[in-house]
């Protein structure tokens, strides 16, 4: 039985539940390899397992960060326009496997699948968005003085950690600027919903060049390792404020690039011309 306190099938047709870890697996230096150790994700809706996957190491996240390093000078020579085409590519793909990605999403966070389709949507949105962006050099002050040009230049090896709530779209959100700008990344997602982001990992695989996009799974073991690494540039994060200070905290040392989404309970001001007879209140926009 469903929470609901429907039957399970009613919710979850059967064959959404026919998936296995040999249909996932980490993403490191161009391969799709095992873990060292499992993990057990949980349909939230159910309460139990619904497919093991793989746990990715120390030793394992290390292979992941010596790949990046490996592939990040030829990525950052790679023309720009072509960094572009990559990610339009990704957004491709994603939208041929779009029912499969959202059934993903249902079964390991629990959102409605019209929600999830909503997240793959916006997942490819964003992904094209990113592919109009430009880097264009800026001229700051060129005159008898000085001639002042600000460029922008990459990092390196960057580290994007997510979370939960949005397993796919954070995803793309720390994939798709890091490797536009010319870096490699390496990917770690919850480890409550880490299965659609190895099917993402899947897809980059047969799109860029080996070790520009490395995807590994923990059970929340790993962040200090990632984050203290001195072959790593830059730290994306998105998750909590708790999290988040521990991160900026191990940063602190080899002195990384450290950007921070975090959540928390942020109060919203109602004031007197809201109309809170009007379906969903127009306040809870802000919640």
């Amino acid at each position: 039985m469903g929470r609901s306190g429907c039957p399970a099938y009613s919710i979850f047709p059967r064959m959404w539940l026919e998936t296995s870890m040999s249909d996932y697996k980490l993403l490191i230096g161009g391969q799709l390899v095992e873990g060292d150790g499992t993990l057990e994700v949980i349909n939230p809706a159910l309460g139990e397992a619904f497919v093991t996957v793989p746990r990715a190491s120390a030793a394992q996240a290390d292979e992941a960060i010596k790949a990046a390093k490996a592939a990040y000078p030829g990525w950052a020579e790679t023309p720009f326009a072509q960094r572009q085409a990559k990610l339009i590519e990704l957004a491709d793909a994603i939208a041929a496997d779009g029912d499969n990605l959202a059934r993903l999403l249902v079964q390991e966070q629990g959102k409605p699948f019209a929600e999830a389709q909503g997240e793959v949507a916006w997942t490819e949105g964003y992904l094209r968005h990113y592919a109009t962006l430009e880097l264009p050099d800026r001229v700051i002050q060129d005159d008898e003085q000085a001639h002042i040009v600000v460029k922008h230049r990459p990092l390196g090896v960057v580290v994007g950690i997510i979370a939960w709530n949005f397993p796919l779209l954070v995803a793309c959100w720390k994939i798709g600027p890091a490797v536009l700008a010319g870096n490699s990344i390496i990917l770690k997602p919850a480890p409550t919903t880490p299965v659609t982001a190895l099917a993402l990992g899947a897809l980059c695989r047969d799109i860029f060049p080996a070790g520009v996009v490395n995807i590994i799974t923990d059970d929340n073991d790993l962040g200090p390792h990632l984050t203290a690494h001195p072959d790593v540039a830059k730290i994306g994060f998105t998750g909590s404020t708790a999290t988040g200070k521990r991160i900026a905290a191990s940063s602190a040392d080899t002195l990384k690039r450290v950007t921070l989404e975090l959540g928390g309970n942020d109060p919203a001001i109602v004031l007197e011309d809201v109309d809170v007879r009007l379906p969903g209140g127009e306040a809870g926009l802000c919640a």
